[in-house]
């Protein structure tokens, strides 16, 4: 075999391996965004909107944080993560009087209207469940609401991942030719719930506004 035939295979080897990267890397990221998986560019800040949210959404900007929560004690005054320029943290809540904990998308809408948001409540004195806007399965909506007996334990946090590539790589693996290395990618999910001598109920919210039973 000839010299330059050998390039010749070489050559289209590593083409056909290009060409299956980007499938590769266009099939897993359709497939990360229906996941509620958000891409931005590192360079910018700016973020890509997943798909799924669109037929529902209608215009808005996001921001990082896909969702914010609001306490309502047994008095009827209100806790916010987000009140003004202060931010609470859920360490600051007063788990002996409360009455409810909501999630709310914190889309920045042209109106104030909250009905339009993705909105998960957990009434704490009940055990039972409300939805509003978000997609959750009959079966999993079943489950939910089918309260565990004995004191609850509230269970309220978040779980964040995130992924930043720099346009050039790092030092030692520098990637030049690859631009679309230059991407942020985060996903939080939110997890509320509580747990009983008798059973969990718990909740994970995806950014999408999927909901899932966590831990079943």
């Amino acid at each position: 075999m000839q010299k330059k035939d050998i390039v010749n295979i070489e050559i289209d080897g590593l083409l056909q391996s290009r060409k299956n990267a980007v499938l590769e890397y266009t099939n897993s990221t359709k497939r990360l965004i229906g996941m509620g998986v958000k891409f931005g560019q590192a360079s910018t800040g700016e973020i890509e909107v997943p798909e799924s949210f669109t037929p529902y959404l209608g215009k808005y900007e996001i921001s990082e944080m896909e969702f914010e929560w609001e306490v309502v004690y047994t008095d009827g005054s209100v806790l916010r993560q987000f009140e003004g320029e202060d931010t609470h943290s859920f360490k600051d809540i007063d788990l002996s009087r409360i009455k409810s904990v909501t999630y709310i998308s914190n889309f920045n809408w042209p109106s104030d209207n909250r009905d339009s948001r993705v909105t998960v409540r957990l009434n704490c004195e009940t055990g039972k469940f409300e939805f509003n806007n978000g997609f959750i399965d009959q079966e999993s909506l079943a489950y939910i609401n089918d309260i565990p007996g004995g004191e609850r334990k509230l269970v309220l946090f978040n779980r964040k991942r995130k992924d930043f590539s720099a346009v050039n790589g790092t030092k030692d693996t520098p990637l030049e030719f690859l631009q679309m290395i230059d991407e942020t990618v985060f996903y939080n999910r939110f997890v509320l719930g509580y747990e009983t001598p008798a059973g969990k109920r718990i909740i994970i919210i995806s950014p999408n506004g999927e909901i899932n039973l966590f831990g079943k």
